[in-house]
């Protein structure tokens, strides 16, 4: 009977302990559901075409609420944005947001509520680490079709550098063997009911194959923004070559040894040209090995990029090599103090911001930007004092001035009646300038193109109004009236 009595005791402490258990799973899923939003994006977004343009374009993403009654979701589910709501799970009231900051390299912003009793009933989500290999997440969100939450399980099948396809930049990144659709973008991904991850982006060619931005990145952008200024990755300017090759090994003084890229090319005026040569071998960032292969081991056989040690650092901050120099090892610091985007020729368009364009005679004249598709061998030129932007000629407006050039592949601009320009500014001031019977546009070919000043300012407005455009030229442009006196004066 006390046997009975026991065991009886232990089924009844056992059960108690599953329904404690259970009520303790269904609370921290209410809790987890009450902090999931849904985002409603109004954007204005620019015509690549017609750079005079934009069009308005509605869609939504989805978001999480973490401390400080702010809203955690992607860069590009607020990109261009107009107008922004948030809709809470379960209920039908949108709220107006504001947008707090956005980190597009990273594809990260922050957004909030101008009516903070949205907060109300609400849970703030807090951050966990970055997940291991096979660990088992929870993807959060609202896919497009419908307006209730979805919740899809999977497991973390790789960590490793890809490219953010909203930046194009290069960045750690969480593989999942989840569904991830459009509407998703910007839902939290959740490991015991922490956050792990940001939905970025699927993989069309693939099924059931997607990839979350790693806690790591999130917190560096929270640790970037302390200042309330958003300063992005620093770059290091230097371009390597693996060391697989044994006879390449060998002659470096590496044979044996899985150690080692060449430094190929440094990029000018970069952190690394400043301390580093070419033909100096890496073998270590910080306290980090760099393997043949450009890899690093940042977790117990777990590899990738070497860029996961700088991306690590903030802007101002410095980082060690060790190198091989002639032979010899060597210690060298560099300092932090160039943007990505400094060193880069071909930049991506700002967001947010409005296309620049110069119409001279129904000649559409645009800056050199990524999403012009410009001619390979100018993604391979780093700004200098010389030149730090490119100019291209976008379009040709049909019109008497015109004609011959109405299927000209011109494409790059080089100078201007022989003269070179350092930026779009300064090629539209040599124009607007200019007293010359006639203007020479001459590309990187040498190939030209030739107009009539007088003829160009003769008919500029009428072909302006022909094709419904108000302005020759971008807002950026344009001289305020205080410029305006000072060119008088």
């Amino acid at each position: 009977m006390m046997k009975l009595k026991i065991l009886l005791s232990m089924l009844f402490l056992l059960y108690t302990q599953i329904l404690s258990a259970k009520s303790d799973n269904n609370t921290t899923n209410v809790n987890i559901k009450n902090s999931i939003v849904k985002i409603f994006t109004v954007a204005n977004v620019p015509d690549y075409g017609e750079p005079w343009s934009s069009h308005i374009k509605e869609f939504t993403g989805s978001g999480c609420i973490i401390s400080g009654q702010r809203i955690l979701t992607n860069a590009h589910v607020v990109t261009d944005y107009t107008y922004v709501e948030v809709l809470k799970n379960g209920e039908t009231k949108r709220y107006e947001a504001e947008i707090l900051s956005i980190a597009h390299e990273s594809d990260l912003a922050l957004i909030t509520v101008k009516d903070k009793s949205f907060f109300d009933n609400t849970n703030s989500l807090e951050f966990g680490e970055l997940p291991e290999l096979q660990e088992k997440i929870s993807v959060y969100g609202f896919p497009r079709g419908g307006d209730t939450l979805s919740i899809t399980n999977g497991v973390v099948s790789r960590i490793e550098h890809q490219v953010y396809v909203h930046s194009q930049k290069y960045h750690l990144a969480i593989q999942i063997d989840a569904a991830i659709n459009a509407g998703n973008s910007g839902g939290p991904a959740l490991s015991n009911g922490k956050i792990v991850g940001l939905v970025m982006q699927g993989k069309t060619s693939a099924e059931n194959i997607g990839y979350i931005i790693p806690v790591s990145v999130i917190k560096h952008y929270f640790e970037d923004m302390k200042d309330k200024k958003y300063d992005g990755y620093p770059a290091l300017g230097i371009l390597t070559q693996t060391l697989e090759s044994p006879v390449m090994k060998e002659m470096y003084g590496l044979k044996g040894k899985k150690l080692g890229v060449r430094i190929r090319e440094l990029i000018p005026n970069s952190p690394g040209s400043k301390v580093l040569k070419a033909g100096d071998i890496m073998i270590a960032v910080d306290n980090f090995n760099i393997y043949s292969n450009y890899k690093v081991e940042f977790r117990d056989k777990e590899f990738t990029d070497y860029a996961y040690v700088s991306d690590m650092h903030q802007m101002g901050e410095s980082i060690d090599f060790t190198i091989l120099r002639d032979g010899k090892e060597k210690r060298v610091t560099l300092f932090l103090d160039k943007k990505k985007d400094d060193l880069t020729f071909i930049k991506n368009r700002k967001p947010e911001s409005k296309l620049s364009y110069y119409i001279y005679g129904g000649l559409v004249f645009v800056p050199g930007l990524k999403q012009y598709y410009l001619p390979s061998k100018y993604h391979r030129i780093y700004p200098d004092e010389e030149r730090e932007e490119l100019v291209v000629l976008k379009r040709v407006l049909s019109s008497p001035l015109t004609k011959g050039y109405r299927s000209y592949g011109f494409g790059v601009v080089e100078t201007v009646n022989g003269k070179g320009f350092k930026n779009f500014k300064e090629f539209v001031n040599l124009l607007e300038s200019s007293k010359e019977k006639y203007i020479v546009f001459e590309n990187e070919y040498y190939r030209q193109m030739v107009v009539k000043r007088k003829d160009v300012l003769k008919t500029q407005n009428s072909i302006l109004k022909k094709y419904n455009i108000k302005a020759a030229k971008s807002d950026d442009l344009q001289i305020d009236k205080k410029e305006k006196a000072l060119v008088l004066n």
